[in-house]
């Protein structure tokens, strides 16, 4: 049962000094719980002294008016010629006076102890406060340090090099989009349908020629052309014109086909 009682008290004392060490307020606020303990205990005690030393004071004093009184009575007595009796009363007075000494014994120690007590209680209470202003600072640097730290560990844990290369990925990304929207964008029509518009210009173009030239034939502003050798000649000068010129659209299609 001693080694286990052993064993149990050393685990739970590793665990509170770790517990400590993770948390120094712990250790901070139970330095100042004691201080404030023995506070109080000597606030007790330093009152209790007082407190005694009023008592005693209270007794001398009681004692000193017993001393006088006697001391009157007796000289009333003598006076009287009652010896006796003054004799007495000088007795009470003698047993008062041995009291006040043993009272003003007593007192002069409660004195010395109160003060003594009185002057511990105040160095307790600077230390009290002293302790109480040490440990606001303390707190105030553990709190700062913490916050230091958990900045630090969260720094620890961003990658600049992570967050650097997905950056590079996502430039190269949205440049690869962009150019292939403006590629798409350029081959849109493809390279047959674009022979097949412009030849579709021309055939257009060669429409207008053909309308143009036999309007100026008919307002005689052209004259027909030359028949070549061997070429029959046509019915009208139009139509001639006409299968030339459809010659020619021929032509400018095939080639832009």
């Amino acid at each position: 049962m001693g080694r286990f009682t052993r064993t149990i008290r050393g685990f739970f004392g590793r665990f509170l000094s770790g517990v400590e060490q993770r948390n120094p307020e712990i250790l901070l606020e139970n330095a100042v719980q004691d201080e404030l303990d023995n506070l109080k205990k000597l606030q007790v005690a330093a009152a209790r002294t007082m407190a005694y030393e009023k008592m005693l004071t209270s007794d001398a004093a009681e004692k000193q008016k017993t001393i006088t009184a006697r001391e009157r009575q007796a000289r009333e007595l003598a006076a009287r010629g009652q010896r006796e009796a003054a004799i007495q009363v000088v007795q009470q007075k003698q047993e008062a006076q041995v009291g006040l000494q043993e009272i003003e014994g007593r007192l002069d120690e409660a004195r010395r102890n109160s003060e003594e007590l009185q002057q511990a209680f105040r160095e307790q209470e600077r230390r009290y406060n002293d302790l109480v202003r040490e440990r606001a600072a303390l707190m105030e640097e553990h709190q700062r340090s913490k916050a230091l730290r958990a900045a630090n560990e969260a720094r620890a844990s961003i990658s600049l090099t992570d967050s650097s290369r997905d950056l590079e990925k996502a430039r190269q990304a949205i440049r690869q989009s962009s150019y292939e929207a403006q590629a798409v964008g350029e081959l849109g029509a493809s390279e047959t349908e674009r022979q097949i518009a412009a030849a579709e210009v021309d055939v257009k173009r060669l429409d207008a020629e053909q309308e143009l030239e036999m309007m100026e034939l008919q307002m005689g502003l052209r004259s027909p052309a030359p028949l070549e050798p061997g070429e029959a000649p046509a019915r009208e000068t139009g139509e001639h014109n006409v299968e030339r010129l459809d010659e020619r659209r021929t032509d400018r299609g095939e080639g832009g086909s």
